[in-house]
């Protein structure tokens, strides 16, 4: 099934004007790369747990993947090898970047197939141009969340919004984020910054207000105490 999964990454890589060797983080590849939508239509997915299961073979397939960060297919292996697989390794991994091993073709002699990579290095997006799962057009909010926001930076929009995170902590006791900051990170349990605002982990990157469920991988929000989806009892 990996190798199903590393041919339409393939595709989907040439489907966005992407370069095959660029790297892609590991939110970008779950959420929009080969999402399980997506994956279930093209490759016939039965079930979200067999596309978890395909998700994750193709993280420790080193024929298919690149992966510098080693801590991450170690991870996928020994998910693979638990009671009941799943996606909530990728909370953790979700900045980490991989690389689609590309496959050599057949071609008529070694210099035209040369020619061809360097003319083709020449016309397309320079790799250092394309930011993954970071920029401001394809921020990631979370790994499952729905829609994908640019997010305004400008200073008006950043005073804005200040603004706001005060007269709301004044009139209601404080707001969420204000709640988690200075706490422990619910992924790498460092500390988080004494301020506020703060929703991602600048240690490992991981969501403070949403996270994948450890059993189905669905979203679930703080507070929360069972899966909406699945119905499972949540750690607090």
């Amino acid at each position: 099934m990996s190798h199903d999964m590393r041919g339409l990454l393939a595709q989907r890589l040439a489907e966005e004007g992407m370069p095959a060797e660029i790297p892609i983080s590991v939110a970008e590849l779950h959420r929009r790369l080969l999402p399980y939508p997506l994956c279930r239509d093209r490759l016939e997915f039965a079930s979200k747990g067999e596309y978890d299961m395909g998700f994750l073979r193709l993280l420790v397939d080193e024929a298919s993947l690149d992966i510098p960060e080693a801590a991450l297919r170690e991870a996928a292996t020994k998910e693979l090898g638990s009671p009941e697989p799943g996606l909530a390794i990728l909370q953790r991994f979700a900045a980490s970047e991989v690389r689609l091993r590309v496959v050599a073709t057949n071609a008529p002699a070694g210099g035209a197939r040369e020619a061809d990579t360097t003319r083709q290095s020449e016309t397309g997006p320079p790799i250092a141009a394309l930011e993954t799962g970071r920029s401001r057009g394809d921020f990631l909010p979370g790994l499952d969340d729905p829609l994908l926001v640019p997010q305004d930076e400008s200073a008006d929009a950043l005073g804005r919004a200040r603004g706001d995170v005060e007269q709301s902590a004044g009139s209601a006791g404080g707001s969420t984020r204000d709640k988690v900051s200075g706490t422990p990170c619910r992924s790498c349990h460092q500390a988080l910054p004494e301020r506020s605002g703060v929703r991602f982990c600048p240690h490992c990157g991981a969501d403070q207000e949403r996270w994948p469920c450890p059993a189905c991988g669905e979203e679930v929000e703080q507070g929360w105490s069972y899966c909406a989806l699945c119905g499972k009892m949540l750690p607090t």
